[in-house]
């Protein structure tokens, strides 16, 4: 899968920044939904600065992509839920591992 420069959720279009260079924080991130600013942006790189691996880069991209969909068609709430950032991590991996397991080309 390519991570494409943009994508469209509902009515909104969202900016999509990859490689993006986290600078700005003490804990790593790896990806980031701005929801006022209908961005994504997601590292190439892990807070140690090696290249991350191709598999957790789309993942980190799902995981995004979940968020702005919550934010669209749920008004947020199971980013805000207490379980919703666990809840997000395990559908992504779950929609990953089916793209994977059925040899899905979403690059059309």
């Amino acid at each position: 899968m390519k991570i494409p420069s943009k994508v469209k959720v509902g009515g909104r279009d969202y900016q999509i920044f990859y490689p993006h260079k986290f600078t700005d924080s003490a804990h790593p991130h790896y990806g980031l939904h701005d929801a006022g600013g209908q961005t994504i942006k997601i590292s190439q790189i892990d807070e140690f600065g090696a290249k991350r691996n191709p598999q957790s880069i789309i993942h980190t991209f799902i995981h995004e992509v979940l968020h702005a969909v919550d934010n669209v068609y749920n008004g947020g709430r199971l980013t805000v839920w207490e379980h919703g950032e666990e809840t997000i991590d395990q559908l992504a991996e779950g929609i990953m591992q089916f793209v994977r397991d059925n040899d899905l080309d979403l690059t059309q």
